[in-house]
């Protein structure tokens, strides 16, 4: 087992660093990024012990998946770090059942079916106690939001409550959802072997509302969700490749409970600093997409600045996982 890495000759999708080709991981933590042909330099000026070198060979390099919801546990060699779900397991935000006692939660389930008990609960749930809650339709949204405006406004921003959902929102659903500092989690619903969404994504995230996206009950590739996302069969609520893979990302450790969420402040990301839970992916062409994917474009060439995503579609092939880091050791 080594504690020093160094990856190089990929495209690695950091945000901070977006011509980055390489990247230095040391004790679990990312060191360094930059180009190839510094990247000996500086991690030999700044390392002593052994480095293991690994050539990725043009693959991209992201950080690992964080699952806003998920029916499936982790598998070994998972493209995702952590979920969310109803049920304990290894590398899992627990949401206990209302109905069960449970002192290793995280955080409290109120499913659809027990939604006429929100009111009950939320006046009863102590801060920074956090909900996550059913949503199965408009007439539901309208319920969890006149239960939440219960609960004061102190309390519902140490709490951040989440709604589990896949549905229709108004405009002003989306403004009471940022006002009680809620946050949503998109689950696809499975259609013809495809993920499929119909809430309101773009306008959600526009409109302020902190988005993560859960697989549900989806057992195929992540990218698959993703693309659901750009794909969305209201063009006016597709989002760019950039936007979707942040759902499950960086934006996906920002909805979780406060005390997880603070702790895991670098998780999600590739940047000096955070936590080298990596995937290492052969996609076909890279590039930036924009939302509507009629008129998406693309490029390899990092002149742009911008941190590069395979160019996603329901008809071509989802990028293959390669190889994982996880706590700055490869698999």
């Amino acid at each position: 087992m080594t504690s020093s890495l160094l990856l190089t000759n990929g495209y690695v999708h950091s945000v901070s660093e977006p011509y980055a080709n390489a990247l230095h991981i040391d004790h679990g933590v990312v060191a360094w990024l930059g180009a190839d042909d510094t990247a000996q330099q500086m991690v030999a000026a700044t390392t002593t012990g052994p480095v293991a070198t690994h050539d990725v060979q043009h693959m991209l390099v992201t950080p690992a998946f964080v699952d806003g919801f998920s029916n499936h546990k982790l598998a070994p060699d998972d493209s995702r770090i952590t979920l969310s779900s109803v049920t304990p397991a290894p590398q899992a935000v627990f949401y206990a059942p209302v109905d069960e006692v449970a002192e290793d939660a995280d955080g409290m389930y109120v499913p659809v079916e027990q939604l006429d008990q929100l009111p009950a609960i939320v006046a009863q749930v102590k801060p920074p106690t956090q909900l996550l809650i059913g949503s199965t339709g408009p007439e539901d949204i309208v319920r969890i939001l006149a239960a939440l405006e219960q609960q004061p406004n102190a309390a519902l921003m140490r709490c951040r409550h989440r709604v589990l959902m896949n549905h229709s929102l108004t405009d002003q659903h989306v403004e009471r959802l940022v006002k009680l500092h809620a946050s949503v989690t998109l689950v696809p619903d499975v259609q013809d072997g495809r993920p499929v969404f119909y809430a309101p994504t773009a306008a959600l995230i526009s409109g302020g509302v902190h988005v993560a996206t859960g697989s549900g009950s989806w057992s195929g590739s992540m990218w698959d969700i993703l693309t659901a996302l750009i794909e969305h069969p209201d063009e006016s609520q597709r989002v760019s490749t950039r936007a979707a893979f942040n759902t499950m990302s960086r934006d996906g450790v920002r909805v979780l409970p406060s005390k997880i969420a603070q702790a895991n402040m670098t998780a999600g990301q590739v940047a000096v600093g955070s936590p080298a839970d990596l995937n290492i992916w052969r996609a076909g062409q890279l590039g930036v997409q924009v939302p509507d994917v009629r008129a998406a474009h693309w490029s390899t060439d990092k002149r742009a600045g911008t941190a590069l995503l395979p160019i996603l579609s329901s008809s071509e092939p989802a990028p293959e996982l390669v190889r994982t880091v996880r706590n700055g050791q490869m698999s």
